[in-house]
């Protein structure tokens, strides 16, 4: 998900997946899809060299293929599939009604993917006129969720629902989905969460809100 929230803002070309945009870039992307690379574009995709670049499915790719949001893809051809290939791909999927609240899951519409990153949001490389943006799960056709199976989702453990994203205290935040927020049941909480002796310092609290925010935190 890191990998993702550091390309938000970023441009959309169709056939990439973190390359950084060059001008030879363009022209074997024109070459190869021309649909895609229409010439009243051009100008557009000649301001963004330089930039990272993705398109939807090349969002996850990206992210399985760089060993960080700054350094360069290291093409996987046994992982390039397309969008509708990528749901094909997922062991466990089902209907958008039905998707876990566990950031990391992929959402898909026809020919189209997006990565979910916690409190109903999701961010997508969306297409040439908004680039990598963040977007509220429920504004969008979702239709399927899916676990893309290279990577590795948490198991085994039962995690609270996700609070809202504006939430400031975990005090309140427990509250907002429905949790006990008394100290002895935020000890516990604490202790499952790899964080054993808790006391309810700022810096205890802002790590367990962290967790909680994201949908990753354990449940005792």
């Amino acid at each position: 998900m890191d990998y993702a929230k550091a390309q938000l803002g970023r441009p959309y070309w169709y056939g990439t997946f973190g390359n950084t945009a060059t001008v030879s870039l363009l022209t074997a992307k024109k070459k190869q899809y021309p649909s895609h690379y229409q010439y009243e574009r051009t100008e557009k995709y000649k301001s963004e060299i330089g930039e990272r670049v993705h398109d939807c499915v090349g969002l996850i790719k990206g992210f399985l293929w760089s060993e960080s949001p700054e350094l360069p893809p290291k093409y996987n051809a046994s992982q390039d599939v397309s969008a509708n290939g990528m749901l094909k791909k997922c062991k466990e999927r089902g209907h958008i009604g039905t998707m876990p609240d566990m950031p990391g899951i992929l959402v898909f519409m026809p020919g189209h993917v997006g990565i979910y990153v916690g409190c109903g949001r999701v961010i997508e490389a969306r297409g040439f006129n908004f680039g990598v943006v963040e977007t509220d799960l429920k504004s969008r056709n979702w239709e399927n969720w899916g676990k893309c199976p290279w990577i590795e989702y948490p198991s085994g453990k039962n995690y609270f629902k996700a609070c809202a994203h504006d939430e400031t205290s975990v005090v309140d935040a427990l509250k907002s989905i429905g949790a006990n927020s008394g100290f002895a049941y935020r000890k516990k909480i604490a202790a499952a969460n790899g964080m054993a002796g808790y006391v309810g310092t700022p810096k205890e609290n802002i790590k367990m809100l962290s967790l909680l925010r994201r949908g990753l935190l354990v449940k005792p």
